[in-house]
């Protein structure tokens, strides 16, 4: 168990001001630099010692901007990268100061609070909103770190979303499926050109020789309960000619694919092969359990808060852009053994 003469030789002070410190004892004064580091050297450490008090004036402030939380409070795609955030901030002695979602700018009072003198510290904007009210932000927020964003000028945390998608689609052609739907939505743009996922649908196809058939691609606009009512009207219209797999663009709108299937009397995966998107944790409760990307969600988010809590202190001297990787883990919706 480490002491507090541990603590004291790793920051190189006295073992009577790490007392003082970490009993925030005020008779005796230590800089703020000093008391930072023992209480970061005692975390690390695994010393037990009741919360740092927070200097208000000292505190980091950090605001989250999300693209879309379709309506939800939870959604086990964000929520997880907020978890990640919020963790590794809270391991430095700081928190989100706010979370707000792209409708939420559209309030001038909230962006007047975002804006404001000394308002916050830095920001961490999850995926891309719309370019005025980005370029608003980056205008009045002195540090901005972007996750999945496409803006060279600050520092991102990204994963290749384009090559992900191409991995599970071309698992299901590797299994010999011809006719692979998708099931998705176009973001901010209204294009599927534009959105990664789409992208590395049509180009697994294409590495097969395989057409993309535009009666196969369903706009669900990310919604669970659209997916599941635009293939439920899919499968009641194309019963002579289906498909035998879907690729969906996140676990979520998978399961309510699966839903339909199972309520029309279809077998997963003998009728349809299902793949989905993200891991979240429901994918592998699914009956059967789910295919999908496995996505490091929360390591996502510990990264973002590792960076703007880097930058807004000693900035790197060029933007940063980290690349995670992801992981196929496949189940058996997509997996037929005999």
């Amino acid at each position: 168990m480490p002491t507090l003469k541990d603590i004291a030789e790793r920051v190189g002070v006295s073992i009577s001001t790490v007392s003082r410190v970490l009993a925030d004892d005020s008779n005796r004064s230590s800089s703020s630099g000093t008391k930072r580091k023992i209480w970061d050297a005692a975390q690390e450490l695994g010393y037990m010692a009741k919360v740092p008090p927070q200097d208000q004036a000292a505190v980091k402030k950090i605001g989250c901007v999300v693209s879309t939380m379709q309506g939800r409070r939870y959604h086990p795609y964000f929520s997880v990268i907020f978890e990640g955030i919020e963790k590794e901030l809270a391991r430095h002695g700081y928190q989100i100061a706010f979370t707000y979602t792209q409708e939420d700018l559209q309030k001038n009072e909230i962006l007047q609070q975002i804006s404001g003198k000394d308002s916050i510290d830095g920001l961490i904007v999850i995926e891309g909103i719309e370019p005025k009210l980005y370029s608003y932000l980056k205008k009045h927020v002195p540090h901005v770190v972007g996750i999945d964003v496409s803006d060279p000028s600050i520092p991102t945390i990204s994963y290749d979303r384009v090559e992900a998608a191409s991995i599970a689609v071309k698992h299901l052609t590797g299994q010999g499926h011809r006719e692979i739907m998708f099931i998705g939505g176009t973001g901010l743009s209204g294009q599927f050109d534009r959105e990664k996922r789409y992208r590395g649908y049509k180009q697994a196809l294409e590495q097969a020789g395989l057409p993309v058939q535009p009666e196969y691609v369903l706009n669900a606009e990310w919604e669970p309960d659209r997916a599941y009512r635009l293939m439920l009207t899919f499968l009641e219209e194309h019963q002579g000619k289906l498909p035998t797999a879907v690729f969906a663009a996140s676990d979520i709108m998978a399961m309510a694919a699966m839903r339909a299937i199972s309520e029309k009397g279809y077998r997963m995966p003998q009728d349809f092969a299902v793949v989905g998107f993200d891991d979240n944790e429901p994918s592998r409760y699914t009956v059967p359990p789910l295919s999908t990307i496995h996505i490091p969600t929360f390591e996502i988010g510990v990264m973002a808060a590792r960076t703007i809590l880097q930058i807004t202190g000693d900035p790197f001297p060029l933007p940063v852009k980290i690349v995670l990787p992801y992981e196929p883990i496949f189940r058996q919706s997509s997996i037929w053994q005999v």
